[in-house]
């Protein structure tokens, strides 16, 4: 039958009206978890006590070379938390300082939860068996990175890290980076860091 104005009237009236209601149930349903699951992240992120990077950025999504010969991503998504240093392998200094700092930390946490790499900054000497062999002294679970310059300077700028490579001492930057699984890069931390402060900070980001 025809309504007042002309509009069809009836069960099939009836089932559209249904329809329409469910599937903006739906929509406010989605919503609302889109908003507790941004509200959960903010308050992780709230929680770090690593100094955030400004202004905020995400890592490139490209791909390396690791220590086997192997294309391995830069952040890979399935670790929730990633922490990334910048050094080489002739490096005497920062970078021994910073991967010890990150082998206690690693003993607390959890390997299949959170991955730690070293990308190089010296690509010229850094081959993958060396990255493999430099950062095995270490922690044989660490992941050594290296790569052509044209695809490792833009990775650098993302990180601010500025490498000087005139002299056979690279200069470089001597931070460690904590990355999520979607490539945000949260926190950083001087290559000293109290290795409870990276645990804390990575056990945050896994739930743990």
């Amino acid at each position: 039958s025809a309504g007042r104005f002309g509009m069809a009237t009836g069960p099939r009236n009836a089932r559209a009206v249904v329809g329409a209601g469910a599937l903006c149930f739906a929509a406010i349903v989605v919503a609302v978890q889109m908003l507790f699951a941004w509200r959960a992240q903010h308050d992780r992120v709230a929680r770090l006590q690593g100094t955030p990077l400004v202004p905020s950025r995400s890592a490139p999504g490209v791909s390396l070379t690791n220590g086997d010969g192997r294309a391995t991503p830069l952040v890979d998504p399935r670790f929730a938390a990633t922490f990334a240093f910048f050094g080489y392998t002739h490096c005497k200094d920062a970078c021994p300082i910073a991967l010890a700092t990150l082998a206690r930390a690693e003993k607390a946490l959890d390997p299949k939860r959170v991955r730690v790499e070293m990308v190089s900054v010296d690509p010229a000497r850094d081959d993958p068996a060396a990255m493999r062999r430099f950062v095995g002294l270490f922690d044989s679970r660490f992941v050594g990175l290296t790569g052509p310059q044209t695809v490792l300077a833009p990775i650098w700028a993302t990180f601010d890290v500025n490498v000087d490579a005139r002299t056979r001492e690279v200069v470089h930057g001597e931070a460690i980076y904590l990355v999520d699984g979607q490539r945000r890069i949260l926190a950083l931390y001087p290559s000293d860091e109290a290795p409870a402060v990276l645990v804390h900070d990575a056990r945050t980001l896994t739930g743990e």
